[in-house]
């Protein structure tokens, strides 16, 4: 087999906020005799302290990891930031083209779903470890055609064409609710609906510094840069 014609072992790293995924990769993973497990962390803040010295060859990186984490994107840029020769397989069960996208944009070599075969998983290790962008075949064609940009804050302009400016703005807005993670738009939800930070931490039972890093996210990856703004889109944000 040409992966193995070398004897080298592709060096893994895994972040993955559920045990019982993470187990199960670990398993599947060691089986592979071109493999070797360098580590399995169910917290950013673990990975990033295991980033200091040891680089693996391949990062799996789950999008949605636990309440008082960073969202998918954010994460990746801090990654690439630190590490912009991080090579970063993305596996997740967010499916959102527009997610997908932006996240090659920023950076990762591949993407594969959490409802792949581990053959589909397996060949987007390799292709990854060997410095190939992996996009599986069902969306090759989607992400192939239209490539986004990460959201960012919209600049100033002069007064001229404030119109189709604000037309633009609203644009980016509702294009961009993709982009949201569950969290962010169920706090944004809650937000629009009247809801102060205080009410919305006792509803879903998280800390107010939590609630309020949710939703200043969520802000951002809209474009939105003040709650004037955001209450803008109160009766069709997310309807």
């Amino acid at each position: 087999m040409s992966w193995l014609s070398d004897n080298k072992k592709i060096s893994i790293v895994l972040l993955d906020d559920h045990p019982i995924i993470r187990r199960s990769l670990q398993m599947v993973i060691t089986d592979e005799k071109d493999f070797v497990l360098s580590g399995c962390f169910g917290l950013s803040n673990e990975l990033m302290r295991y980033l200091r010295t040891d680089r693996p060859d391949v990062l799996i990186l789950d999008y949605i990891l636990g309440d008082e984490e960073l969202d998918g994107l954010s994460l990746i840029r801090q990654i690439l930031n630190h590490y912009p020769e991080m090579k970063i397989l993305l596996s997740s069960s967010v499916e959102s083209l527009a997610v997908i996208r932006t996240a090659y944009n920023i950076g990762i070599r591949g993407y594969v779903s959490k409802r792949a075969t581990m053959e589909e998983y397996f060949h987007a290790i390799r292709q990854v470890d060997n410095g190939q962008i992996y996009r599986p075949e069902n969306i090759k064609h989607e992400l192939l055609a239209m490539p986004v940009k990460a959201p960012s804050a919209p600049m100033n302009k002069g007064e001229e064409g404030v119109e189709g400016e604000a037309a633009e703005s609203r644009e980016v807005v509702f294009r961009n609710v993709q982009l949201l993670t569950p969290r962010e738009s169920e706090i944004l939800r809650c937000f629009l609906d009247g809801m102060t930070i205080l009410q919305i931490s006792a509803k879903i039972k998280r800390s107010r510094k939590t609630i309020s890093g949710h939703k200043q996210s969520g802000m951002r990856k809209l474009g939105i840069k003040s709650d004037i703004e955001l209450l803008k889109y109160r009766d069709d944000l997310f309807n």
